[in-house]
């Protein structure tokens, strides 16, 4: 039975990326050990792409929010129907589109027939058009042809449905107030970064653990076939330690692309080639040693 040793976490990052000759030391701290280190790794990782993703889209939803109180005609919402000052508005300035993926029109003063007709031009092959009627929405999808006799393209709903379901009080009232309140009470870096972490932790556990077991499985099989023997158990630690930096590199080219667009479509290749080289080097010293 193997010894069981006390490495820390940062002398086994340290190790993993620096030191592939002290595999041998770090495969002693047993699986359950180096399971919980991949896993803290992209813990701390994704905690780290959460924030940074979270301050983003938080400057882009305050900027749609000042967007939206300066823009955003005074309306009353009472007993399922939407009136406003104004005959119509059109949202269409970028803040708006980036933030509700849709160009916005509000006009309770018209059909959802007449409606369809007049803004259907304004769909764009990346944008629809969502239209606020008075007891209505309809969402007019730039799929949507004119020429045809069906309504493919247009989802609609009574704002009865909606409130049936989400509103307790029959007797609510809101104001465009009450609606910029509401936005900014949900605008919080708690609610961003919960969301973000949940969504890369689990991206980034399912794609490394795929690649980690599959790996792990064709290492185990190419010594099976040499001189040298590692167990199941023992490959799949040392495709954990040298999962290290491709993990760190992945996480990187996320950062750098959020604030550059910068792409690099074989990034998930590179990731790989990375613990190949890895393992590689792992499998050279073995040979090695065993024709001492």
């Amino acid at each position: 039975m193997e010894e069981k040793i006390s490495i820390n976490f940062f002398k086994r990052i340290w190790y993993s990326i620096a030191r592939p000759s002290k595999y041998e030391e770090l495969r002693k701290l047993g699986v359950g050990k180096s399971i919980k280190y991949i896993f803290s790794i992209i813990s701390i990782l994704a905690l780290i792409l959460a924030i940074i993703a979270s301050f983003i889209q938080i400057n882009a939803v305050n900027s749609a929010i000042s967007y939206l109180d300066e823009n955003l005609p005074d309306f009353t919402f009472k007993d399922n129907k939407l009136t406003v000052e104004n005959d119509a508005t059109i949202l269409d300035d970028n803040k708006i589109i980036s933030y509700l993926g849709n160009k916005i029109v509000i006009n309770p003063l018209i059909e959802k027939n007449e409606a369809i007709k007049q803004y259907k031009d304004l769909t764009t092959e990346k944008n629809n058009v969502l239209v606020f009627l008075n007891d209505e929405y309809i969402l007019i999808s730039n799929k949507y042809n004119p020429e045809s006799n069906n309504e493919e393209g247009i989802d609609s709903k009574k704002y009865s449905e909606i409130s049936s379901k989400y509103i307790k009080d029959s007797k609510y009232e809101y104001s465009k107030k009450d609606a910029i309140e509401y936005l900014k009470e949900r605008t919080t870096y708690t609610y961003y970064i919960a969301q973000y972490f949940v969504i890369y932790f689990g991206m980034i556990s399912f794609l490394y653990g795929i690649y980690i077991i599959l790996i792990s499985l064709s290492l185990w099989i190419v010594t099976k076939l040499s001189k040298f023997k590692w167990t199941f158990k023992e490959a799949l630690m040392n495709t954990i330690y040298a999962s290290t930096l491709s993990i760190m590199i992945y996480i990187a080219y996320m950062i750098i692309s959020y604030f550059t667009k910068f792409t690099i479509s074989f990034i998930d290749i590179i990731s790989i080639f990375i613990i190949f080289v890895y393992l590689y080097l792992l499998v050279w010293k073995q040979k090695k040693e065993i024709k001492k």
